[in-house]
This record gives structure tokens, C-alpha cells and sequence, in this order.
């Protein structure tokens, strides 16, 4: 038996399937692949594999040899997982206890931020350019640390700020807080 956590395996096969799926949309890995090229102990494999299919980030071909499949392939929806960095590391992070909670962290200010959005005492196209400029946050800190775009994340944070953000109180309490987080973690890498 192993001794890596489940979540970090899943995304270990997650990440293998989206190099795969690159390389040849069409290859799909055997099990013999995993756990003879690829490290995978059988006892890892098999339940970590079963359970991204049933979540419908892996397609497998089945075989006559339950639990064993035959192939897997990663699904679209894989593929957009492993590509929002945020979600991947939501769901399958790298350290379970250090990266989910700073992930976690982000990722709950950002949804924080646009409930306070939603309920704003804006009207029509104000509200409706609000909630674009944090979708626009929301995309730039979707994308990993290290692409993060520092002139980027000012630009929008300063404008939220200008605009929403007044010394009588802020319609966006969340705002503060996830600046300072985003910029301990660009500071970080």
C-alpha cells in the first residue's frame, strides 16, 4: 500500500492524461502503462482511476478483469479542470493540507466577492460593470501563481477599489482581504 494521498494521485493522473491528451488526442493509457512506466502502485490506481471516471473527468474503456479497465482517457471536462488551476487545486491539491488551504482561501474571497457584487445597491449597467470587472479578476486569478499578471491584478483591484470602495464603507467588504491574499501569494512565488 501506498502512502500518498488520494488527492495528490488523482492529480498526478489527471496531470498524465492532459500530457497524454496533447501529445495524441486519440492514445488512450493502458493499465500497464500507469503502473509499469509511470510509478502507479495497482492498490492507487485502481480506486483513484474509478473515481475520476465517476466524476466524469476520465473516460475508461472497461475489460472482463473488474476492477481493472482496459484504457483511460481524460474528458473535456478533465481537460478544463487541469486548466483552471484554482478548481485543480480546490479538488486535487498537490500538498492536501498547505495548497487547499490557500487555494481554498482565494477561492472563497472570490466567491464572496461577487455574492457582495450580486447585492450591491447598484442598478442596471452599473451592477452589470461590476460584475465584469470581477469576472475579469476571477479569470486572471484562475490562471496559475506564476502566470499571474501583477499590472493586471493592480489595474482591476484599483479600479474596484475607486469605484466601490469609499471611506464610509465599501459595498465589497471582501475585497481588502483577498488583495492582501493575492498579493502574499504573488510575493511567494
Amino acid at each position: 500500500m501506498t502512502n500518498r494521498h488520494p488527492k495528490s494521485v488523482r492529480r498526478r493522473l489527471l496531470l498524465l492524461l492532459y500530457e497524454n491528451y496533447f501529445d495524441n488526442p486519440l492514445e488512450m493509457l493502458s493499465p500497464e502503462e500507469f503502473i509499469n512506466e509511470k510509478g502507479f502502485g495497482r492498490d492507487e490506481l485502481i480506486p483513484n482511476i474509478h473515481y475520476l471516471s465517476d466524476r466524469g473527468f476520465v473516460e475508461l474503456l472497461t475489460s472482463y478483469d473488474p476492477p481493472l479497465f482496459s484504457a483511460a482517457r481524460i474528458t473535456a471536462a478533465g481537460i478544463d479542470l487541469v486548466e483552471n488551476r484554482l478548481e485543480l487545486d480546490l479538488w486535487f491539491p498537490p500538498d492536501p493540507v498547505g495548497a487547499e488551504r490557500d487555494a481554498g482561501d482565494v477561492l472563497s474571497l472570490m466567491e464572496k466577492l461577487v455574492q457582495e457584487a450580486e447585492f450591491a445597491p447598484l442598478d442596471g449597467e452599473a451592477r452589470r460593470c461590476l460584475l465584469r470587472d470581477i469576472q475579469f479578476l476571477r479569470d486572471e486569478v484562475c490562471r496559475p501563481v506564476e502566470r499571474w499578471r501583477q499590472q493586471v491584478l493592480d489595474d482591476v483591484i484599483r479600479w474596484l477599489e475607486e469605484h466601490y470602495f469609499s471611506d464610509a464603507g465599501t459595498v465589497m467588504p471582501s475585497l481588502p482581504p483577498l488583495r492582501r491574499r493575492l498579493y502574499a501569494l504573488l510575493a511567494e512565488r
